[in-house]
């Protein structure tokens, strides 16, 4: 039986289908598409920092990792790019919830293999989520360590060591996996869609070097990473009868790193060689190009536009800013409309007033934005009642093209109120593992953040909640406003533990509006993706969980 419900209002919608059955075999390819040769992934980053699965948290990782392991659950993008499906993945079901919502069981699977073809077990997934809290997994999402139970004290297993007990919330019976969680959380099903909830061998991962080259049961495994690119092929034991979302059209996936945004689309216009088989996946068309590229139908027709539902911000740290006049003065002066013109103009996305977009939180109040170009006396008034800013901070942002012309403008905006901003760039491939240890993080944080399920619990706990601090004292945090307020810790624990979407989305706009009027952040775009392919990629849609083409369904055509 399939039961579908919509979750959310707007163009973003989820879908949630539960039970085992998936497409027929995935028999014939639709569209045009063809099986077998050679898709290209362009990626402006210069690698991925990690592939292990309890430690990858970048977009572009993250969507490429699902063509190489599995997750108990997992969304796919609806054909027509109006949203995303949540599947069943190595589980038969989205998980049977009792305990108001603190338990939560899972059944396998059968017949799911590694790549060397021995089978996926359950104390392989219990394996995996163990280890997300040993110290060498720093980085990766901290969602096991918020929500599960009984885990003060407990910092993973040592590397390849099954034996030890291990949690007590975790618990395997068979083929059924079940956790127990601290507090009710309804959107479960929608968390273990991450790979920090994946399984992981003991014996593959004693070998080392895991985050090198990561085990497979998807339907890819990795031939070769480099510096330069990663080469995914056929893993020769993964079946698409047990499989309901990668349809796995392609012989090959190759990511090429380091692509230069102009030289790439100025090659995907052109539309010859390797770069009819090539797609963009973690950057847009650059700015230079936009008015050509949607301008001319042949190469319009050969773009993948829309929401994201990533919001763009500058998160500004409390701990290091204290003076709330001047963190708000900075939210009042900062130009937004350069800003944009900066990443792309109008298709690069909508002025923000919030920190929620309106797709995935319609109750909250997304005011349309006053001034975009900053309100100066605004600004003025705010230093001037006793407020004072430090006259020089520092500002921490990704080392590309997009992020250093967006870097300026924010230069370039408190300067307006005297404020000389130092830049500090980033290698975007370390961003994340740079920023993420409070004690190196500086002033000023030019970040970005795609929700890794359709719902406020998505963004601001992981970006406010003060708890976190204490947990990633060392590495792994993003609640890079560094903000600590017990008030609005105790807001997202309500929050959290609504039970109906409206109440959350209620709670969640609350939370939202308290985070902003502690200076903590400044929002700035509800971000738009504009990416560009080759002439003979189909199957192109933008996946809006992970703000990119989505990977799963990419083919060629049929010549």
């Amino acid at each position: 039986m399939q039961i579908a419900r919509v979750v959310a209002a707007g163009t973003a919608l989820l879908t949630v289908v539960a039970g085992c059955s998936g497409p027929a075999g995935h028999a014939e390819p639709p569209g045009g598409l063809r099986r077998g040769g050679t898709v290209y992934l362009l990626a402006e980053s210069n690698g991925f920092a990690h592939l292990d699965p309890q430690r990858t948290f970048t977009t572009a990782a993250l969507n490429v990792s699902r063509l190489i392991y599995r997750t108990l659950t997992a969304f796919r993008t609806n054909p027509n790019g109006t949203g995303v499906t949540l599947h069943p993945d190595l589980a038969t079901d989205l998980g049977r919830a009792s305990d108001g919502n603190r338990t939560w069981r899972f059944t396998l699977r059968t017949g799911v293999r590694w790549a060397d073809g021995e089978p996926v077990t359950c104390a392989a997934v219990k394996y995996g989520v163990q280890r997300s809290f040993a110290p060498a997994a720093a980085g990766g999402p901290s969602y096991p360590r918020q929500l599960l139970a009984d885990t003060a004290g407990y910092h993973g297993p040592a590397p390849g060591d099954a034996s030890s007990p291990g949690l007590s919330s975790v618990r395997c019976d068979g083929r059924t996996i079940t956790f127990r969680l601290r507090r009710p959380c309804g959107d479960f099903g929608d968390v273990v869609a991450l790979p920090v909830f994946a399984p992981v061998r003991p014996d593959l991962d004693a070998r080392g070097g895991y985050d090198l080259r990561p085990a497979s049961d998807g339907p890819y495994r990795i031939a070769r990473r480099t510096d330069r690119e990663l080469v995914l092929t056929r893993n020769r034991y993964w079946r698409a009868a047990s499989d309901p979302i990668r349809p796995a059209y392609p012989d090959r996936f190759v990511v090429r790193f380091g692509a230069d945004p102009g030289w790439s689309t100025d090659a995907l216009v052109t539309d010859r060689g390797a770069a009819r088989a090539s797609i963009q996946l973690d950057y847009n068309v650059p700015a230079n190009f936009v008015q050509q590229v949607i301008n001319d139908p042949e190469q319009n027709a050969r773009t993948v536009s829309g929401p994201t539902g990533a919001i763009r911000y500058l998160a500004v740290n409390t701990r290091r800013v204290t003076d709330l006049r001047c963190r708000r003065a900075i939210g009042n002066v900062l130009d937004k409309q350069s800003y944009r013109m900066a990443v792309g103009g109008f298709v690069a996305g909508d002025y923000a007033s919030t920190m929620l977009p309106p797709d995935i939180a319609p109750t909250v109040d997304h005011r349309a934005v006053a001034d975009p170009a900053g309100d100066l006396s605004a600004a003025v008034s705010q230093i001037g009642r006793t407020g004072r800013c430090p006259d020089q901070l520092t500002l921490d942002y990704q080392d590309v093209s997009s992020f250093r012309w967006a870097a300026q403008t924010i230069v370039d905006s408190l300067q307006r109120i005297g404020v000389q901003v130092h830049t500090n760039p980033i290698p975007k491939s370390r961003f994340y593992d740079v920023v993420g240890d409070p004690r190196a993080e500086h002033d000023l944080v030019l970040a970005a953040w795609v929700p890794d399920w359709p719902n406020g619990s998505s963004y601001l706990p992981t970006l406010f909640d003060g708890r976190l601090l204490r947990q990633n004292a060392t590495g792994g945090n993003y609640n890079l406003s560094q903000l600590a307020d017990p008030a609005v810790d105790g807001m997202i624990d309500v929050a959290e533990a609504a039970t109906s979407r409206h109440r959350q989305d209620v709670d969640w706009a609350a939370v939202d509006a308290a985070v902003r009027a502690r200076g903590a952040v400044v929002p700035i775009l509800y971000e738009r993706g504009l990416a560009m392919y080759g002439g003979a990629i189909g199957g192109a849609v933008m996946q809006p969980v992970y703000g990119e083409p989505d990977v799963l369904g990419l083919g060629l055509r049929r010549t």
